[in-house]
């Protein structure tokens, strides 16, 4: 089908969770009706607070497309910019606006109705397990969704007596779940047959809480989720659920839209059954006996590990880059990384306006890579045969500062994926990194001295979870091996170096540093203190009073450069 047009579509962040039936059911939709979707959303990884990203919205040019979907559902954790982006689109945009969530200025707001779907979960845990004392789990007081609705709904309809005990509130996060475990456990609540969550990831964090005080799901409380999330088969233990009509949902704001933008009557979509999945936490997936604290920790441990690895290669070569050519054969060798797309763009912004594009797949040779208006996206209009479906664009930010965007085509209908997210926030860090080093000034050759040479390599690169920090090497107190990582020790934190202990000898043993064990590199500026202690290794004092054993091969050396011999 020749594409009629171009949908645009604002929200924050997909979390790979029911916004992702949502961003699928918009997707198929539109693409069903011939329009292409451009989607502008942060890549925020989970965090509940942003550092810029949002200037990815400054991309939109509102005259290209033929309608806006608003995904102010999205924007939860981010009230206060979801109302702003309100009001931009209200005062910029003259197409047709729907909004998925909540609007005191368009009118055309789809929320949805899926109180029936929480009702059924309900009835399924009632009749099929014979459950009496019921506890909602979720939300705020005062604050009635359709979650909590159906809940009551379904106790009346089965004739338990719905009172203030039974609903228990607290937000929509891993908080409210900690607490009701804890009462549970410390025997504040009265101990229940049942426990129906507000979302997946509260019965997740819930499940995981009463684990720590050994009450086990489903023998003796059987809990269930809601909105059919990947986290509810996250393959520790599965969670009963149930879907939410998301994708329903995004059908139908798309239908509305192409209604306001043509004037052709709205298409009718059909609502889809609730369907209901059942997993161990009910009993009806298996209720096989399982060490589920031991599980969750390997999980938790596992995917911390694999994290790590997958993305030590693409540091690595990011931090070996010394220009913009470098970066984009970088690209080039890593894109492969970001799975079923059919174009990639990563371009920079040389002002606020404009753009250039680093790197393009198969449709840009190196030779043409010229500056372009922003707005644009891509440098360069596709074919109309191999136009994408969908377009996902991201901010590239580092430190606050709008450094780009980059833009993935795909196809047919997807959402991106945590990969596509590391690898946009790990770019920034790789452009960043090229900046700071061409900015650095050289010593001329010959005003180099032994003295100079002492001073050089002050500073150096390291990760803080995943924040990358530029630290100095004064305020070290140690380097040390820990499991395949090289962490760099200070007062302030522990932060992963991407150089081998072998590497970090060499480049900082002429300003202080020593090897003073097979795992340790020591800043011998940062020892108070230092007595023999057993097997003639010596043990060190470090100010903040840390200690560090000195091994007996490398004692008699570190005793000699601590007198200055």
């Amino acid at each position: 089908m020749s594409k009629k047009g171009n949908i645009c579509v604002i929200m924050a962040d997909i979390t790979e969770d029911y916004r992702d039936e949502y961003l699928i059911g918009l997707a198929k939709q539109a693409d069903r009706m011939g329009y292409v979707t451009t989607v502008f959303s942060m890549s925020l990884l989970n965090q509940l607070k942003t550092c810029g990203e949002e200037c990815v919205y400054d991309l939109i040019d509102f005259d290209r497309y033929d309608g806006v979907v608003f995904f102010e559902k999205s924007f939860s954790a981010q009230k206060s910019l979801g109302k702003r982006l309100e009001r931009e689109i209200a005062a910029k945009c003259s197409k047709p606006v729907v909004v998925i969530g909540k609007s005191t200025i368009f009118s055309d707001v789809f929320t949805g109705d899926y109180s029936r779907n929480f009702e059924q979960l309900t009835d399924h845990i009632i009749e099929q397990h014979g459950c009496e004392l019921l506890y909602f789990l979720g939300g705020y007081q005062g604050v009635h969704t359709n979650a909590d609705i159906g809940f009551i709904n379904s106790l009346k309809k089965h004739g338990i007596p719905v009172t203030d005990d039974n609903m228990i509130y607290g937000g929509l996060w891993r908080e409210c779940a900690d607490k009701l475990a804890m009462d549970i456990a410390y025997g504040s609540v009265e101990k229940p047959d049942a426990v129906i969550c507000y979302s997946d990831y509260i019965a997740f964090f819930f499940i995981k809480a009463l684990s720590q005080y050994g009450i086990r799901v489903p023998d003796d409380i059987i809990v269930t989720g809601f909105s059919a999330s990947t986290s509810a088969q996250n393959g520790i233990v599965s969670i009963t659920t149930c879907n939410c009509d998301a994708d329903y949902l995004g059908r139908t704001a798309i239908a509305r839209l192409h209604s306001l933008i043509t004037g052709e009557d709205e298409p009718k979509i059909n609502r889809p059954r609730t369907n209901i999945i059942t997993g161990m936490s009910c009993g009806c997936g298996g209720n096989q006996h399982i060490d589920l604290r031991m599980r969750l920790e390997m999980h938790e441990k596992r995917s911390i590990e694999d994290a790590q690895y997958a993305n030590s290669e693409l540091d690595e070569k990011l931090f070996a880059c010394r220009d913009m050519q470098g970066l984009a054969d970088v690209i080039s060798q890593t894109h492969y990384l970001i799975s079923d797309k059919s174009s990639i763009a990563v371009c920079t912004h040389t002002d606020k306006n404009t753009s250039r594009c680093i790197f393009m797949t198969d449709f840009i040779n190196k030779e043409d890579q010229t500056d372009f208006k922003s707005t644009d996206i891509f440098p360069i209009d596709f074919p109309q045969a191999e136009h994408p479906t969908i377009v996902h664009v991201l901010p590239i930010v580092f430190g606050g500062k709008d450094i780009g965007h980059i833009a993935v085509g795909y196809s047919k209908p997807m959402v991106y994926t945590a990969h596509l997210k590391h690898y946009a926030k790990q770019l920034a860090i790789g452009i960043e990194v090229i900046g700071i080093q061409n900015s650095a000034v050289p010593v001329p050759v010959a005003e180099k001295s032994t003295a100079d040479s002492t001073k050089r390599s002050k500073t150096l690169f390291a990760y803080n979870g995943e924040t990358m920090n530029r630290i100095s090497i004064d305020s070290v107190l140690y380097f040390e091996t820990e499991g395949r990582k090289t962490v760099a020790v200070l007062s302030s934190g522990r932060y992963v170096v991407r150089s081998p202990l072998t590497q970090l000898e060499e480049q900082y043993k002429d300003v202080g540093f020593m090897r003073v064990s097979k795992s340790t590199i020591l800043n011998l500026a940062k020892v108070k203190m230092y007595a023999p202690d057993i097997d003639r290794t010596m043990l060190a004092t470090l100010v903040g009073n840390t200690k560090i054993r000195v091994s007996r091969k490398c004692a008699p050396e570190f005793k000699a450069r601590m007198n200055g011999d």
